[in-house]
């Protein structure tokens, strides 16, 4: 991501719990910012071999097993939805195989408040941000897509609680003339302050 006149792009690790009878092939090092991963030897290549079994891989920030939502957001997040409102692009995405929390993160958990993702919590920030800024005026609108083996589709859509994902119209990325990029079938709705208040 990048804010600001910086040109970096930070990479976070986030570790979810590990389960239960399952054995950590991996040491974290939050000061430093790396992880080391321990590939144990295989039995069949002999005794004398060249095989790796340690690899690290460094990182912007490692966020352990017992990080809350809320210091995620504002580790990774809250610098970017600010730097978006003085005119920055921004760009916050989490990568990862399937069941790796990548939806809890983002999203966030749907039974208890202070379990909101990054979403909620960027949507909630904005708007106090907006609050405060007297000086301008701001109009916002939201729209909300989810890529799915590599389709777009439009989960603000009307029949998306009602339909398959796969059976909601594609998002598909045009180009005009000017090089202006936009997206087809992704709808735009107005947001005001009052509609998206919530109290904790």
């Amino acid at each position: 991501m990048g804010v600001g006149f910086e040109s970096t792009i930070d990479i976070y690790l986030r570790v979810r719990p590990i389960p239960s009878g399952a054995t950590a092939l991996f040491e974290l090092n939050q000061e430093e910012g790396h992880v080391t991963w321990t590939i144990p030897r295989h039995v069949a290549l002999g005794m004398v071999n060249h095989q790796r079994e340690h690899y690290t891989f460094k990182f912007s920030g490692i966020f352990d097993v017992e990080s809350k939502q809320d210091e995620v957001f504002q580790k990774v997040a809250h610098k970017v939805v600010v730097g978006s409102l003085d005119g920055y692009n921004g760009t916050i995405f989490a990568y990862g195989q399937t069941g790796s929390g990548k939806t809890y993160t983002i999203t966030g958990g749907n039974e208890r408040y202070v379990d909101r993702g990054i979403i909620p919590r960027a949507i909630s920030l904005i708007f106090s941000e907006v609050a405060e800024r007297s000086d301008y005026n701001y109009t916002l609108h939201f729209s909300y897509m989810e890529v799915y083996n590599e389709m777009g589709y439009d989960l603000l859509n009307p029949d998306h609680e009602t339909k398959a994902l796969e059976d909601l119209p594609k998002v598909t990325l045009l180009e005009d003339e000017d090089s202006v990029f936009h997206l087809r079938n992704l709808s735009q709705h107005l947001a005001t302050y009052v509609a998206m208040r919530r109290k904790p």
